[in-house]
């Protein structure tokens, strides 16, 4: 299945329009190189050029890019432009996603189906000072505050920070804080934390993203790595190559009625 038809049958309401392209942030204007279906982007900015001023002023380093993608498609060549919008927009419909309606993106998300078994199984989460890494709305936060010390939400979507603060203040969460930041960029000292977690967020700049999460977990304090990736095909996989190379020990946790891959370390 392409990833546009997956973000459409995953969010079927969310109904994107050029206009959603405005609310993008820097980080997610970054990856638009890597994400978005060349062709379709060269169509839309072509037919919105107030749109490559806006990510250029957001992002500069995508001006030539975009100068880039424009020379190689000239006007004309492709899709047509109708279809070429809605292609893109699906195709980057989880961050239009972020950006619209997060309310969207915590009920109907994959990998909500899991409980906190799923850390507890390999880390202590009573009493403890939590990372909650790549946090999106805050399912795992939301998880673990009940028992955690206190929890940190990084969280580099304005977006999704609003969201969760919003909703710690109207369940009377009052031990978790929503932060700007990333997992291969977290704004906290070195060991600081006793327990960093992921769901379904590791792996943009991999190895970066492992440096981190060891500088700020204390001695005696555990990583734990929930992918959601399905319990199949592992050695073919280079994420899970990765993982192992770093010391890291590779199982399962339930996940729905099916067990998905998990990666976990305690920090000597």
């Amino acid at each position: 299945m392409k990833y546009a038809d997956s973000i459409r049958e995953m969010f079927p309401t969310l109904d994107p329009v050029v206009g959603d392209l405005f609310l993008l942030e820097p980080h997610q204007i970054a990856n638009l190189p890597d994400r978005a279906p060349p062709m379709e982007l060269a169509a839309v900015v072509r037919a919105n050029p107030q749109l490559k001023d806006y990510l250029a002023a957001q992002h500069p380093p995508i001006a030539g890019f975009l100068e880039e993608l424009l020379a190689d498609r000239p006007a004309g060549v492709g899709a047509d432009p109708a279809a070429s919008e809605q292609e893109l927009l699906w195709e980057i419909g989880d961050l239009i996603c972020y950006q619209k309606a997060p309310q969207l993106y915590d009920e109907q998300a994959p990998g909500r189906d899991w409980d906190a078994s799923a850390i507890t199984d390999v880390a202590v989460i009573d009493g403890m000072r939590v990372i909650d890494a790549g946090a999106g709305t805050g399912q795992v936060s939301f998880k673990v505050a009940p028992s955690a010390r206190h929890v940190f939400a990084v969280e580099p979507a304005q977006s999704m920070r609003r969201f969760i603060k919003a909703k710690a203040a109207r369940l009377g969460v009052t031990n978790l804080f929503a932060m700007d930041g990333t997992l291969d960029a977290i704004p906290l000292p070195e060991s600081s934390a006793d327990l960093l977690v992921t769901c379904r967020a590791i792996g943009w700049r991999l190895q970066a993203e492992l440096a981190e999460a060891e500088r700020v977990v204390a001695a005696a304090g555990a990583i734990v790595h929930l992918t959601g990736m399905p319990d199949d095909d592992w050695e073919a996989d280079e994420l899970h190559r990765a993982f192992i190379e770093a010391d890291y020990v590779a199982d399962t946790y339930r996940l729905g009625s099916d067990r998905a891959r998990r990666y976990w370390k305690r920090i000597s």
